[in-house]
Parts: structure tokens; sequence; C-alpha cells
């Protein structure tokens, strides 16, 4: 046994003859033999040969992400030993990891550096790194080995020494709800929770956290030592605390013991010269001089070592009290060694340093809070100033089309009161408007037998004038040459006026209202009507438009039951948009290029001897459609015609007829080269 130790054993055991305790003589002695005996030290070589090994396997790691790894496991080992070695090994971490852009391993590297400072006094920089840390990994919820929770606890111990405690519980709450993502984080988050609550003297809430904390810490193998350590050991030296206020000093001793006896063993410094400060405060508490000392001297010794400024700063202070009456020289000696030391830790501005840091990181976080509210404000104010336009514009729109067809309404009713409905205003302006392009395209019909029943009219009155005068010159020969001319001109006379007679009985016919009822049609002859129709509206309106169109009949196609009326309006607004199409397409192309529009019909047997299936097709080769605007073509009020010539309501209706006859109505086209609809009954 060298002096040291001598020495030690005769101090230890002269403070425990004042202990009244038996029983509390007793487990001092058995920590004395505990920390004079091999069992301590064997641990501790253990430890250390373990680092060594780990700090040997570094040369042979050539893979970054591992060696980072490695690095930031020696310096968690060393954050309870030797504060400069952990933030050596931290900084190594650090560079590698910024190398890597691996912000997990950033953070926890800034966590252990962090913790480190926070050992050694530098308070200001320790938080500097929390709070670097903390807006790094924002949107990185990581496990603890490289994540926030390391972070928010040596943020919220930062906070917990300069005072500011509700701060402190809000970063250690945050641990606490971070469940499987940070286990051990959980468990320092209840602990520190419950210091937090233990200075604040509200023990019922302190012995509470205590309690979550040890259940935490029991689903971990805890440290490096799961065979000396059961849970955090200054675990033991916070109850010891509260059970002092509570006034069970042998409990608080009793937990005491056990957090030096599991610290002497691990060769933890920083833990066992806490324990010694808490020690030496309670024997002070029980006016135990000799013990205060001993164990004042045992913190100050071991926190030297470790250069742990808050232990040699709180066992300086004890120090200095005690001797101040027995050995000035000694008093004194401490009393300035305490003052330089919390001039270390809170002097030269450091306290006011980390306030103003404390501000200016509220203040940016209620900047960023206010822009967001700012941003959100804004979002929500363009989304109503939006609707509102977009209602605005709407309604303005509406009165509009309504104003329209209002005065349509009132035109139509004067001349087609049988086609009075109870539909939409909108939909019977557009059937209106199908019907008088029909009548357009009739009317062009009309006049063409017109224009050659006038022209042989005037041709057989002159005919007739020729054959009196003939007949007076007796040139029987010419006579009979005129009355085959006149015979000739009647025939035809007759024949456009049975074709002109035929029109406007299918005139009349389509102007009566739709009686709902399906009839036996014949789709070959409504379709070769209504292309025909269609083309001479379309001339009727413009004079320069010309366009090949045809018409390819399947002649085995039998009569369908349809409501002829509605399958002409169909018809009828295809084809139109076939025309449409074709002369907008006119007047961009060169004039190598011929408009075409070609209508065709084919049937096909339903399964099982069904009804056979009719199939309409009504093809051009226009400008085709638009994939963007494809889907939407069906849409009532979606039209791509300009304002005025269009209310985007054909397609739509002609859809709805067509699904009311059991049908369906599709669309085919490539843009730039053409579109077909089907129509399928």
């Amino acid at each position: 046994m060298n002096r040291q130790k001598e020495k030690e054993l005769n101090l230890f055991s002269r403070c425990q003859l004042n202990q009244p305790d038996m029983k509390q003589l007793i487990l001092n002695i058995t920590l004395i033999v505990l920390s004079i005996s091999g069992f301590g030290q064997s641990n501790r070589e253990g430890s250390k040969n373990l680092l060594d090994s780990l700090i040997q396997k570094l040369e042979f790691i050539h893979d970054d992400s591992l060696k980072i790894q490695l690095l930031l496991q020696i310096a968690d080992s060393y954050s309870d030993r030797n504060p400069d070695t952990t933030i050596f090994y931290s900084q190594e971490a650090l560079l590698l990891a910024k190398q890597l852009k691996d912000i997990p391993a950033q953070m926890g590297a800034m966590s252990f550096m962090s913790e480190a400072l926070i050992y050694k006094g530098n308070l200001p920089e320790a938080l500097k790194l929390g709070l670097e840390a903390i807006e790094m990994g924002k949107d990185y919820p990581v496990r603890v080995s490289g994540g926030v929770g390391p972070n928010y606890g040596n943020l919220g111990t930062l906070y917990m020494q300069i005072g500011i405690y509700d701060k402190a519980k809000d970063y250690f709450k945050k641990m606490t709800l971070m469940g499987e993502n940070d286990n051990v984080g959980v468990a320092y988050g209840y602990y520190d929770l419950a210091l937090v609550y233990e200075k604040l003297d509200q023990l019922d809430s302190a012995f509470v956290n205590l309690d979550r904390s040890y259940k935490a810490f029991g689903k971990l193998n805890y440290s490096y030592y799961p065979e000396i350590y059961d849970v955090y050991p200054l675990w033991y030296n916070l109850r010891a605390k509260i059970y002092l206020k509570q006034n069970k000093p042998e409990l608080a001793l009793n937990d005491l013991f056990t957090s030096l006896r599991m610290t002497l063993r691990s060769g933890e410094i920083f833990h066992t010269s806490n324990t010694c400060i808490d020690l030496s405060n309670y024997y002070e508490k029980f006016n135990q001089p000799d013990s205060v000392i001993f164990y004042a001297e045992k913190a100050f010794h071991e926190a030297n070592k470790i250069s742990f400024t808050q232990g040699i700063l709180g066992a300086s202070e004890i120090l200095a009290e005690q001797f101040e009456s027995t050995d000035p020289v000694k008093a004194l000696y401490y009393y300035k060694l305490a003052t330089e030391t919390r001039n270390t830790l809170y002097g030269a501005g450091n306290i006011q340093i980390m306030r103003d840091m404390i501000d200016q990181e509220e203040k940016r976080q209620a900047d960023l809070e206010a822009a967001k509210i700012a941003y959100q404000n804004r979002i929500r104010m363009n989304a109503t100033l939006g609707i509102t336009f977009t209602l605005f514009g709407f309604a303005i729109f509406l009165f509009i089309i309504v104003r329209r067809k209002q005065k349509a309404k009132q035109q139509i009713e004067l001349a087609y009161d049988q086609l009075k409905s109870t539909q939409a205003q909108l939909i019977q302006s557009e059937k209106m408007a199908s019907l008088g392009e029909l009548t357009a395209g009739i009317a062009h019909e009309i006049q063409n037998p017109l224009n050659f029943v006038n022209n042989f009219s005037e041709v057989n009155s002159e005919l007739t004038d020729e054959l009196e005068e003939e007949i007076r010159k007796g040139n029987l020969e010419e006579v009979i040459a005129i009355l085959k001319s006149i015979r000739e001109n009647e025939s035809k006379i007759g024949q456009h006026g049975k074709r002109a007679e035929a029109i406007v009985k299918g005139m009349l016919m389509h102007s009566q209202r739709s009686s709902g009822q399906k009839e036996p049609t014949d789709i070959n002859a409504l379709c070769d009507e209504y292309l025909r129709l269609s083309y001479h509206g379309f001339r009727a309106k413009d004079k320069s438009f010309n366009a090949e169109y045809k018409f390819e009949a399947d002649k085995s196609l039998p009569k369908i039951n349809v409501v002829p009326q509605d399958i002409g309006r169909v018809l009828l607004n295809l084809i139109n948009n076939a025309f449409y199409a074709v002369s907008e397409k006119s007047k961009l192309q060169a004039s190598g290029f011929k408009p075409q529009v070609v209508v065709s019909t084919s049937s096909s047997p339903l399964p099982e001897g069904g009804n056979r299936r009719v199939k309409i097709t009504v093809s051009d080769n226009g400008p085709g459609i638009p994939d963007s605007i494809k889907e939407k073509i069906f849409q009532p009020f979606f039209t791509t015609k300009p304002t005025g010539q269009g209310t985007g309501l054909g397609l739509s209706l002609s859809y709805d007829i067509v699904k009311a006859h059991g049908g369906e109505l599709k669309v085919e086209t490539r843009e730039g080269e053409g579109t077909t609809f089907s129509v399928t009954i």
C-alpha cells in the first residue's frame, strides 16, 4: 500500500469515527476496502485496455464511415474520464463526417464536444455547438448515436445552470417524447426532469420522473459496466438530495455510498468527483468537518485529473469555507482558486454572452415563426382573393351568358313554341343554336332545286314563244324539237320540285318537338342527310370555305330503335366540329392542305345472340386535340373555340344523349394529324 493510499485510509478512518451510526461505519469501511483493493483497479485497467484496443483499431480501418463510428465510440468512452480526450476524438469524427456530409454523425460529434465543454466550463462554446447541432438536424429524427437526443440534453443542462428552468424542462421533455427512436435519450430525459424539479423543490414531481428514469434505464444495458451499474450513477445522488429534503438522512447517505462504490469500481472520475462533493455537503449539513474536508479534498483531487471545472469550483468553495477558521493559508488558497474558477465559468461576461446567444436564438426562432405565419397568411389571403376573383369573374360570365340566353330564349320562344322545356337555360340555348344551324343548311339545300325550277321555267317560257313562231311558219320539225325540249324541261322542273318538297318535309319533321319515343331509324340515311346539311350550313356562313366530304355507309346496317331528333343533334354537333377543325387548320396550313371530313357506319353482333351494335365515326384531318385537354372535352362549358363561337355544351349534351341510348361516345386523336369521334349504339 503506497503512502497516498495510507493517507487516504487514515483520513477516511478518522472522519468515520465521528459517525454515530455503526451501520454507516461498516458501510464506509467496506468502501475503503474497495477503493484500496485491486478490485476497482482491475475494472479500471480492464476499461483502459478496452479503450487502448479501440484506439489501436483506428490505424487499420480505412472505411471512413466505420472510422467515424469508432471515433465517436472512443469519444463517448472518455466523456466521464477525460473531457480533453473526448474533444480531440470528437473533432476528428466531425471533420470526417463533414467530408462525407453525414449529418447524424456530425450531430453526434457535436453533442460529445458540447458535453465535454460543459465539464471544462466553456459554457458559451458548448451552447453555440448545441444550438448549431439542433438547427442542423431539425429534419433528422435519428437515434442518440448521431441525433438530437444528446444535444437536447446538453442545451437543457446549460439552461438549467443559468437558471432558465422552464426552457430546460422544454428540452428534457422533448427527450422523453422521442420513444423508441432514442431509448437512452428517454431515460436521461426523465432523469434531467427530476433534477430540475428537485432544484425547484417540487419533490413529488421529482420522484415521479426519477422512477420513470429508473425504469427506462432498466431496459438498457447501461454503460460499459453492466456488471457494475444498474442505472446512471448520479441517479442515486439525485435521490439522496431528495431524501435529505424529506429529512431522511440515512436513506440519503446509503444512496451516496452506493453511487461512490459504483464509480470507484468503474473509474469514471467525473462521477466520483460529483459524488464526493455531494458527500461533503451531506456531512456539512450534520456538522462533521473532518468528513466534509476529506470528501471535498477527494472531489478536488479527482476533478483536477480531468480538468472538471465545476468539480474544482464546488470542492474549492467547500474547502475555503472549512479552512477559514483552522488554516487561513489553505483557506486563502482555495478561496482564490474558487474565485478564479468561478470567473472562468461565469465571469468575463460568460453568462451575458450565453444570454445574448439565447436571446438571438429565440429572436431567430420567433422571426422564423412570424415568417411562417406571415407566409401562411399570404397563402390564405391569396387563396381567398383568388377564389373571390374567380367567383366574381364566374358571376360576371354567368350574368353575361344568362343575359344572352334570355334574349335568345325570347326570340326562340316566338318562333318555336313547341321546343319549350324544363331544361336549364344554357342547354336549351345550345339545342336552339343547333336547330338554327340545321335550318340554315336546309334553306341552302332548298335554294338549289328552286334555282333549277326557276331557270327551267324561264327557258320553257322562251321556248313557248319560239314554238308559236315556228307553228306560224309551218316548220313542223322545229315544232317537234321545241316540244321535246319543253317536255324535258318540265320533267326536270318536276324532279327538282319534288326534291324541294322532300327537303321541306324533312325540315317540318325536324322542327317538330321530339317526343322522346324511340323508333326504327335508318342510320345511313340520317348520317347522309346531316353530313350534307352540315356542310352547306357551314358554307352558308363562310362562302370561302371548301372541303372534301364523303359518307362511307355499311349497306348491311339494320334499322335501330333511337330517337331520331336526338341522334341527329349528336351527328350535327360532331360533323360541325369536324368542319370547324379543318377550317381552322386550312387557315394556318399552306395551300397544299386539303380539308377532309369522313362519316362512316358499321355494325357488329353482340355476344350470345344479342342485338347488333351500330358504330358511327366522324373523322377529320384537322389539328387534333392536345393531350392536356383531351379529358376535359366532354365537361360542360369547356370549349376551345373563341368567345362567342361556342358555349362548350355541344359535346357534353351529345355525350348525355348517347349515354341515354345505352351507347358510348369516344374520341381518338393525334395532335397535328386529326380526330375521330365514334358513337356506338
